[in-house]
């Protein structure tokens, strides 16, 4: 069975725009949808090499160019999944948002985690070498909170620059490594909950349907069921950790062993195979 898998934010300018042709229809259509030149933006920050794009800018141009990228692939797929953003993206491969809805969320979406991320200042920092039991502990004793469990050796926290500061040293004295991300903000934690209002707003004003394929939430790591769940746990996924390892658990168990990765970077596919190889020849427990 295969999955295709959406990626979030966090990939270079350059590489994104690498997925915005120019003269391209979807990329067209977005830029009338938003009223500005998308792509035009997206090459002015990829003229810094390794540049990331700002949150407001980086989500409907990733979104752009993984639902294009998906198009061009014209394969059948069993489950969706992605990661945050790639979340949108993958709702619109399962049919359940339309391609110019989920550029108006998204872009709604990162204009409101800019500013929440602005009136609550804080960053990100990935634990390398670290599982999920053991980062949940650092983060509570430094006051931070656990974003993203990634992989089985790779979790996220976020939160202030000083709790973080404090977990990095927590993380050293464990053995484990840490990096500091180039984020603007706390994102998937509470720092960022204010964000809600206008995210929700957007989402009741479009039309959501159920997934014609399983679509797989962060929140839960479990499919989607009906459109208001879709709404509510979309909303929830701003301030709760994105379970991707436990996604990639789930397909594997549903029997997905094919994982392909659309649009800029290659992040999800690999963070898949590094959670697929503990899980070869062993079975996991999944719940209903």
């Amino acid at each position: 069975m295969r999955a295709g898998l959406f990626p979030g934010q966090g990939i270079p300018a350059g590489t994104v725009l690498e997925w915005l042709p120019e003269d391209d229809s979807l990329i067209t259509e977005a830029q009338m949808t938003l009223g500005y030149p998308l792509r035009r933006r997206v090459k002015i920050t990829a003229r810094r090499k390794g540049a990331l794009l700002a949150t407001e800018l980086a989500q409907p141009a990733i979104l752009v160019a993984s639902v294009r990228s998906w198009r061009d692939a014209d394969a059948h797929f069993d489950f969706y999944a992605g990661h945050s953003l790639g979340e949108y993206s993958a709702l619109v491969a399962a049919d359940a948002l339309s391609f110019t809805d989920a550029l108006r969320i998204v872009s709604v979406r990162g204009e409101a985690m800019n500013a929440a991320s602005k009136a609550t200042p804080g960053s990100m920092v990935a634990l390398l070498g670290m599982g999920i039991d053991a980062a949940s502990k650092i983060a509570e004793q430094a006051g931070v909170q656990v974003a993203n469990d990634n992989a089985p050796d790779q979790v996220v926290l976020a939160g202030s620059e000083e709790g973080l500061e404090k977990a990095a040293t927590l993380v050293s004295d464990a053995g484990a490594r840490s990096v500091l991300l180039e984020v603007s903000g706390p994102f998937h934690t509470e720092g960022v909950a204010s964000a809600a209002v206008d995210l929700r707003e957007a989402l009741d004003s479009v039309d959501i349907r159920r997934p014609r394929v399983p679509v797989i939430s962060n929140v839960t790591g479990r499919p989607y069921g009906s459109p208001d769940e879709i709404r509510e746990l979309l909303v929830s996924q701003l301030t709760h950790p994105v379970r991707w390892r436990e996604s990639v658990e789930y397909l594997w168990a549903k029997g997905a062993r094919d994982f392909v990765d659309f649009g800029p970077g290659k992040v999800v596919a690999g963070l898949a195979t590094r959670i697929t190889r503990n899980l070869k020849n062993k079975e996991v427990p999944v719940g209903a």
